[in-house]
This record gives structure tokens, C-alpha cells and sequence, in this order.
């Protein structure tokens, strides 16, 4: 796989939701079979440019990625409201089926993702997600 290494811009007046920022300085937590992508820079940087040439009308700032298949969690960089919706995106579809689910905000992903980091860890899937 080739890694772009250029820059990522975010969308103008885009502003991460306040409980993703807190979370980034107080440790993020395990939330197997997602992924963050902030402590790995060049897939942040990959994941964003893929998505932006696969669905261009759409503006997305992806920060978790889905080990088992090529859904990638994303804020939607059109809301600037600071607490923006979480957009499920499914990777490498035609344009118009990569909306994969939302969530209302940040905290609301958070939630769904634990539960089900959870339920993944309690099948005893703990070392089989990338």
C-alpha cells in the first residue's frame, strides 16, 4: 500500500467536538475492532486523501478506522458547530453507497463503539482485528 505524505487540510471553520479533544489528552481508550487514526499519522493522512478523492462532494475528517472491513469513522466537516455528527463511511464503494450510519455527535459513537469493543472482546476476538 503507498502512503501520501502530504498534508491534509480540514475543512475551513471545521471544529473538533470537545469530548474527541479531551479524550486525545487524557489517553485514548481501547476500542478494538475500531482503531484511531491520530497516533498513526500517515494512515490519518492516507484514510483523509482516499476518502476525499473517492467521495469529493463530501467533506469528511476521518479519526477511527474499522479493522474488519473499509468502514472508517468520520466527523462531517460541513457542521461547524463544534459537535458535529460521526458519519460512517464505507471505502472503495461507487459515490451514494458509502453511508454506512451516523451518530448524533462524538459521545454517541463513543458509546456504540465501546459496546461494541465489548461484545468483539468477550468472543474472544481480542488478537484477530488489524
Amino acid at each position: 500500500m503507498h502512503i501520501k505524505k502530504q498534508s491534509y487540510a480540514l475543512p475551513s471553520d471545521f471544529k473538533f467536538p470537545q469530548a474527541y479533544l479531551d479524550l486525545m489528552a487524557k489517553g485514548l481508550p481501547d476500542i478494538d475492532p475500531w482503531w484511531w487514526l491520530a497516533p498513526y499519522k500517515d494512515s490519518e493522512i492516507y484514510w483523509a486523501n482516499t476518502l476525499h478523492e473517492q467521495f469529493p462532494s463530501r467533506l469528511l475528517v476521518p479519526f477511527a478506522k474499522h479493522g474488519g472491513s473499509d468502514d472508517v469513522a468520520c466527523f462531517d466537516g460541513s457542521d461547524t458547530s463544534s459537535d458535529p455528527k460521526v458519519l460512517h463511511i464505507h471505502a472503495f464503494c461507487s459515490p451514494g453507497w458509502e453511508h454506512r450510519g451516523e451518530a448524533n455527535n462524538f459521545t454517541e459513537w463513543l458509546r456504540k463503539a465501546e459496546i461494541e469493543a465489548a461484545e468483539f472482546k468477550s468472543e474472544g476476538n481480542e488478537d484477530k482485528s488489524e
